[in-house]
């Protein structure tokens, strides 16, 4: 079996991929997905958080010596005189400007602190599978599905195979934030159809995936050493999946957790006890390609991922009241 670790990509997050080279016809999007499309969206004039590598100048009104250029670390940490490390990733500029502050507030009489960022090093999202061009993308301003793809080497014509993926339109893509929210798209009919969905804003650190119809995959995630994907041979078994991510981690999900599967094809899901499975107990489990094993905490009995489909059957209605509102 071949395994993709995610880590390789973001040593600070482990994010999962469900592949899928199968058609399907979604159902419109109930009220809960909206309301997930909704939260994924946010707003378009959300505030930039720093994160590692942006250069950043930090301007201490009066105090030449305290003022200057910094790094974001890799452990989200600038280092000050005098106050010494302080944290400022995921932070508004606002937000670091109060943080050092306050840092400064021993060593200074009511310091007044300005921050500016020079370079949006850690601006990036991460693009994989069959487009001409995958990997670390930086983005120089608003990101939407239809920008990245167009940047990622998609093709509105037939082209050979670059490196043995194929660069046409894909039939579907993938985006995966953090390690709880999946959304995947029927890409070429909705840009067949010039359709709004299209200009889903995403956010640095999203991960945008695009399957080729020649691989097959499932995606594990949760408390496993390795999530990422694995390569769905045939006849393979979950407990044969799960060994190759590294096993599932027991003093966070137990020895025996409850494992949850989730059928992207139905977006159905199901439950199956990891006692029963070594026991040998049977059980139907047809795993598919694109299916999602997720392996929760010990204390948590309920699914703690977000799973989206985005397709034409969405209204113009909908989306009018979905996408781009403040």
């Amino acid at each position: 079996m071949k395994k993709i670790g995610l880590a390789l990509f973001y040593p600070m997050i482990a994010m999962c991929f469900g592949l899928s080279g199968q058609a399907q016809q979604p159902s419109p999007a109930s009220s809960s997905a909206i309301a997930s499309l909704q939260e994924f969206e946010g707003t378009g004039d959300e505030e930039y958080k720093l994160g590692c590598g942006d250069q950043i100048s930090v301007m201490v009104v009066g105090h030449a010596e305290a003022t200057g250029k910094q790094i974001v670390g890799p452990d989200g940490i600038i280092t000050l005189p005098y106050a010494g490390s302080v944290k400022v990733s995921d932070l508004t500029r606002s937000g670091a400007a109060k943080t050092i502050t306050q840092a400064l507030a021993p060593f200074y009489r009511d310091p007044s602190v300005v921050v500016g960022v020079d370079v949006y090093s850690s601006n990036n999202l991460l693009v994989l599978g069959a487009v001409a061009h995958p990997g670390l993308m930086q983005l120089d301003g608003p990101a939407t599905l239809l920008s990245v793809m167009t940047r990622a080497g998609m093709s509105t014509e037939p082209s050979p195979a670059i490196l043995g993926k194929p660069t046409g339109v894909p039939e579907r893509v993938a985006v995966f934030r953090e390690n709880q929210t999946i959304i995947w798209t029927d890409f070429k009919k909705l840009l067949e159809d010039a359709r709004p969905e299209l200009q889903l804003r995403l956010r640095k650190n999203d991960v945008v995936y695009v399957p080729s119809p020649h691989e097959r995959y499932v995606s594990i995630f949760g408390e496993v050493v390795h999530p990422g994907l694995v390569d769905l041979q045939n006849g393979a078994t979950l407990v044969q999946l799960l060994a190759e991510s590294g096993g599932i981690v027991t003093d966070r999900a137990g020895r025996y957790p409850k494992i949850q599967i989730i059928h992207e094809f139905t977006g159905s899901i199901q439950i199956v006890d990891y006692a029963d499975i070594l026991q040998s107990k049977k059980i139907e489990l047809k795993l598919e390609d694109g299916d999602i094993i997720y392996v929760p905490q010990s204390k948590f009995e309920r699914v703690s991922v977000t799973f989206v489909k985005i397709s034409p059957l969405l209204s113009i209605a909908t989306l009018a009241t979905l996408l781009h509102n403040p």
